[in-house]
């Protein structure tokens, strides 16, 4: 029970604070729309397709914590994969809110028994 509510909370916190803190630098990108822009690499557009799954989910995992956890999880995992494969390596930064969706999973769950 302990754990349940430990997670859940330390998730919600913690992604609040992400899309608080960072999605005004998501739009302060300039054209926050991918493959718009021909000078964007696969790095960019890979990052600016995963933002908007990344902080949807944050935001639904407050209501539905296993969707919305796995909705950010997939989306990093996803964006990581083509940079990684692209050759840019990872974003290490990125596994922040990695953390945060996998906490919401693990709330979400425990929230079932």
């Amino acid at each position: 029970m302990k754990i349940k509510l430990w997670t859940g909370w330390i998730a919600r916190i913690a992604g609040t604070a992400i899309v608080i803190l960072f999605l005004p630098f998501y739009f302060g990108y300039g054209n926050p729309l991918p493959f718009l822009n021909p000078e964007y690499t696969a790095h960019d557009n890979a990052w600016l397709t995963a933002f908007p799954f990344i902080f949807i989910g944050i935001i639904l995992a407050w209501r539905y914590p296993r969707l919305g956890g796995g909705m950010v999880i997939l989306a990093i995992l996803v964006a990581q994969t083509v940079t990684f494969i692209m050759g840019y390596g990872l974003v290490l930064h990125m596994f922040v809110p990695l953390g945060v969706g996998v906490l919401f999973v693990f709330s979400g769950e425990k929230e079932s028994d």
